[in-house]
């Protein structure tokens, strides 16, 4: 019992370990907080996939994404929504976004500071549309309904962190397995 549960271990590892570096997909989550308190506060959070050496430019670009996921939280204008690629959500205006702590930041006054769009993400057969570039909410269906950011607003917020790889915690699981099969043998 004991070989066979050390087999699985080293296999495990072994897999885990020896994976091709091109096979890295790294996934990012982006926060969109502050903006929209003149129309009772709302928030977007969305999350997007890439290979691992799309990111080695600090920039990954719609091109280089494997997938994405945005969520609207919903304010007093416009209900709570979500969209993504996987549900046939399109895309506009090419969005990129900073992954290398450099900060994203919204057009104000006509001016883009980053020089980086962001851009449009569109879901729901066209009627729901976030303009992460301008701060646009938009719900177009039966009741139209939008929600437009203040890109001045001294609150507002793009956050971009990386979302932990699940093979780092399938190794740690593995060490925690290991040493309790250690302890164990030790005890008795």
């Amino acid at each position: 019992m004991k070989r066979w549960i050390f087999a699985i271990a080293a296999s495990l590892g072994s897999a885990i370990l020896t994976a091709p570096a091109n096979a890295a997909l790294l996934s990012w989550k982006v926060d969109y907080t502050g903006w929209w308190d003149n129309d009772g506060g709302g928030a977007i959070s969305g999350l997007f996939a890439a290979d691992e050496t799309a990111a080695s430019d600090g920039i990954i670009s719609i091109d280089e994404m494997s997938n994405w996921t945005w969520n609207w939280s919903g304010n007093n204008n416009v209900a709570a929504f979500s969209i993504s690629s996987k549900d046939g959500g399109v895309t506009d205006f090419s969005p990129s976004f900073f992954v290398d702590g450099r900060q994203n930041t919204p057009i104000v006054d006509f001016f883009d500071a980053d020089n980086l769009d962001q851009g449009s993400f569109i879901g729901g057969g066209g009627n729901l549309v976030l303009d992460l570039q301008t701060l646009l909410v938009g719900s177009y269906g039966d009741n139209i309904a939008e929600s437009l950011g203040d890109p001045t607003s001294r609150l507002g917020k793009i956050s971009v962190s990386t979302v932990p790889e699940p093979s780092i915690g399938l190794i740690a699981l593995l060490g925690v397995g290991l040493a309790s099969w250690k302890l164990r043998k030790q005890q008795g």
